[in-house]
């Protein structure tokens, strides 16, 4: 005859297993989330430091160009204020945010995201 009681602990013990695979599997993917922003993190700051030193030189390589100190670093601060009403004029730009916005999709979850 079927023994009830073992069909339940079998099922129960099934359930358990599985569980613990489910864990384990978002655990992982959690992790490998997490690595991917630090990896982020780590690209921007590094960039960040990169533009900083730049635009330093620049604004020294301006300088001796020009003879005066002051207008080196004038200029530079022209450039980046310009940029800075390029970004102001075009930052509703859809194809601009579904750009930026797959980029970091499919560079934090390692796929595409989907088309709006």
């Amino acid at each position: 005859m079927i023994n009830v009681s073992e069909i339940v602990q079998t099922i129960k013990q099934l359930v358990e297993v599985r569980i613990e695979l489910i864990k384990d599997e978002l655990s992982d993917r959690v992790s490998a989330i997490m690595t991917k922003i630090v990896i982020l993190i780590t690209m921007v700051i590094a960039s960040l430091l990169m533009l900083l030193f730049a635009s330093i030189s620049l604004a020294f390589y301006l300088s001796e160009l020009f003879y005066s100190t002051y207008k080196g670093f004038l200029y530079v601060a022209v450039i980046y204020l310009l940029l800075f009403f390029l970004l102001l004029f075009i930052k509703d730009a859809r194809g601009l945010i579904n750009g930026i916005k797959q980029f970091v999709t499919g560079f934090v979850f390692g796929r595409k995201s989907k088309k709006q």
